[in-house]
């Protein structure tokens, strides 16, 4: 206990591990990080798709809109007269107005036999052209079609991309016509920019609405998950300390009491024997090695029984498990740091685990003749070393794993669990050092 008390009052040789996030919030973390990966896939996929909508919306729009002025405007002012002299009829004001303003940047009006019956390209006026099949389709169905190009006319910039668009109608008199009509490109983007400004806050902000309803609800899911974890494990360290305790004395009520009252016994018939008999020798040689197993059940039970960690019960569990280390041949201190009471059962119970088996490790493979246990207790992790004078880590490698290290790879498991880590290592000056790390709201 002196050893104790002095080394808490020593400064702490030892580094803190960095805190580990708890299950809750890595799982949080996690699903943010997806979710937000998973909105930045869908707002790129619907950027472009998006686009092309607004794209296409602009694109109706325009032949609508050609489609309307062809049968409202162009028609009723297109008559056999205006076919005559187009050139100062109102057919040419209206067109004027439409090419100032902008809307346009180059018009021309055809009769099925691909004449120019006008166009601001005064010029083409009375020329005759080919017409394309998909133009002349347009006089039977009397429907309209648009496409990209480059304008290549003496009214405007050549090679400018405009959209061009036809439209069918009937003029005055009933003679079938076609409206092609230039669209400057500047508009059609200003319209498809004015429609995607539309589309994505709607799709993206309904995303972002949909990820921030459902964040609460899966964060009340992941603490309900990470309580019944809690809960669950609580009921099986609770039933697995009934079946220890329940062994422990099973062992102590029934194997120990025979085997001792064998012990007893075997002196007493060796005595009936002559001196220097094999019988005899045979029996002191058991009543020896009875002895050995009965001290070696009692550490057995020592370790099964679960201690009593409330209180001033895990101090003295740890005097305990000193004492019985001392026993075994090995001189076993406990040099402790930070506010011990501040620890939860579960998170003492663990930090008693990982000293029971680094001494018991030590104990069985290390040839050592002094052991220290190191805890160092803060608010955000507990840090257990049980370091040794022995041969080291590297000197024991010829050990089987899975025998003599099995209760190393349940005690990592149970760190894991715990948010920690665990690391057998040479220590420095010679021996092995085991470290174990945990976050005490964990355990």
């Amino acid at each position: 206990m002196a050893d104790r008390a002095a080394a808490r009052e020593a400064p702490a040789p030892v580094r803190t591990p960095t805190p580990q996030p708890s299950g809750v919030r890595a799982a949080m973390v996690r699903f943010t990080l997806l979710s937000l990966l998973g909105l930045a896939l869908v707002t790129l996929v619907t950027i472009p798709l998006a686009a092309w909508i607004a794209r296409s919306i602009a694109l109706l729009d325009a032949e609508d809109r050609t489609r309307v002025f062809t049968r409202t405007v162009a028609a009723p002012l297109l008559t056999e007269a205006t076919r005559e002299a187009p050139i100062g009829s109102p057919l040419e004001l209206a067109m004027e107005n439409r090419l100032d303003d902008g809307t346009v940047v180059h018009v021309v009006i055809w009769d099925r036999d691909g004449r120019v019956v006008w166009s601001d390209d005064r010029s083409l006026i009375g020329s005759t052209y080919p017409l394309d099949a998909e133009v002349e389709d347009l006089f039977e169905s009397m429907g309209s079609r648009s496409e990209y190009s480059l304008a290549m006319h003496a009214g405007g910039a050549d090679g400018v991309p405009v959209l061009e668009v036809y439209a069918a109608a009937r003029d005055a008199d009933g003679v079938p016509f076609v409206l092609e009509w230039y669209w400057p490109t500047s508009r059609l983007e200003a319209a498809q920019h004015e429609t995607l400004v539309r589309i994505l806050p709607l799709t993206i902000g309904s995303l972002i609405l949909l990820h921030i309803l459902v964040l609460p609800l899966t964060l009340d899911t992941a603490r309900r998950v990470d309580a019944e974890r809690a809960r669950l494990a609580q009921h099986a360290t609770a039933v697995q300390i009934m079946e220890r305790r329940r062994l422990s004395e099973d062992l102590h009520d029934g194997v120990v009491q025979d085997l001792s009252g064998i012990g007893y016994v075997l002196p007493t018939v060796s005595r009936e024997l002559p001196p220097g008999s094999t019988g005899r020798g045979l029996l002191e040689r058991v009543a020896q090695v009875m002895q050995q197993d009965v001290r070696s059940i009692r550490g057995m039970i020592a370790d099964i029984k679960p201690p009593t960690f409330a209180g001033a019960g895990f101090l003295e569990a740890l005097d305990a498990l000193a004492d019985r280390t001392r026993a075994q041949g090995v001189a076993a201190d406990v040099a402790i740091r930070g506010d011990v009471d501040a620890l939860s059962p579960g998170a003492r119970a663990l930090a008693y685990r990982i000293a029971r088996e680094g001494l018991r490790n030590t104990v069985r493979h290390s040839q050592a003749s002094r052991a220290l246990v190191d805890l160092d207790v803060d608010a955000d992790a507990v840090t257990v070393r049980v370091r040794d004078d022995g041969v080291g880590p590297a000197a024991t490698a010829d050990v089987d794993p899975d025998r003599d290290h099995f209760g190393l790879q349940l005690l990592g498991e149970a760190l894991r669990e715990a948010g920690g880590q665990l690391e057998l290592r040479a220590a420095e000056g010679g021996g092995a050092e085991l470290v174990a790390s945990f976050r005490p709201d964990r355990a």
